[in-house]
């Protein structure tokens, strides 16, 4: 599941959708993964505005960026070709 910043398109995007949050105070709600609650309506109300569907609960627990996962395959070949090399040395 993407993480609240992530369904924004990242810090400076959710500043910039928010209008007026420094990127600086949204990095620091990312760094800790806490959202003040004050600031949940104003959110919640930008989510809504640019069609990102975000709940309360996302809010409550902030969870941690979705990592981009490398194909496996992918990631099997490149360790291959690696122990050829080693292996030829």
């Amino acid at each position: 599941m993407k993480s609240v910043f992530q369904k924004f398109g990242g810090i400076r995007p959710m500043a910039a959708k928010l209008g007026g949050v420094p990127a600086s105070t949204v990095k620091s709600w990312h760094t800790n993964r806490t959202i003040p609650q004050w600031r949940h309506a104003s959110i919640l109300a930008a989510a809504a505005a640019h069609e990102i569907e975000l709940t309360e609960a996302e809010l409550v627990n902030v969870s941690a960026d979705e990592e981009e996962a490398e194909p496996v395959a992918a990631n099997h070949e490149a360790e291959g070709a690696a122990q050829e090399g080693s292996a030829a040395a």
